[in-house]
């Protein structure tokens, strides 16, 4: 042997030399991914109740309402379509069900077919929203008695 050369020898027999990084890494790999999922749903949830852009949302099939009917008249009025405008959290949560058109009839005198423009549109009173001009088709008939 050379005189620079220096053996070391090593008992390896009482080491347990099983490797457990592969388990490690996997455990933490799954929890980095839950942590990031977590983190990505959180800053959705944040983006979408913080968005200030306004949207439009068309509800079809609403029922009209119509109001100071003359005794001598049967008004009717077909379901009309109503866009509203809002945010994505305040339309989020309407529903059809919740909103209301209203037709004043007291200025129609006369028998015939009205587009009406429906002064007042009405949508659950916990929620603010803009309303798109809504046209009312009316049918004003002889009532019969």
């Amino acid at each position: 042997m050379d005189k620079f050369t220096k053996t070391t020898e090593v008992d390896i027999s009482n080491m347990n030399i099983e490797d457990e990084t592969p388990q490690k890494n996997k455990a933490g790999r799954i929890l980095a991914v839950i942590i990031s999922l977590l983190i990505a749903v959180t800053a959705w949830i944040y983006v979408e109740e913080t968005d200030e852009n306004k949207y439009e949302m068309v509800f079809d099939d609403v029922s009209v309402n119509i109001i100071n009917t003359n005794e001598k008249f049967n008004i009717t009025a077909d379901n009309v379509s109503v866009t509203l405008v809002g945010t994505n959290s305040q339309l989020v949560d309407v529903q059809t069900s919740g909103i209301i058109v209203e037709v004043d009839a007291a200025s129609i005198t006369t028998v015939g077919d009205y587009f009406v423009t429906s002064k007042e549109v009405y949508v659950d009173d916990d929620i603010c929203v803009e309303v798109k001009n809504v046209t009312v088709s009316v049918k004003v008939h002889v009532s019969e008695k």
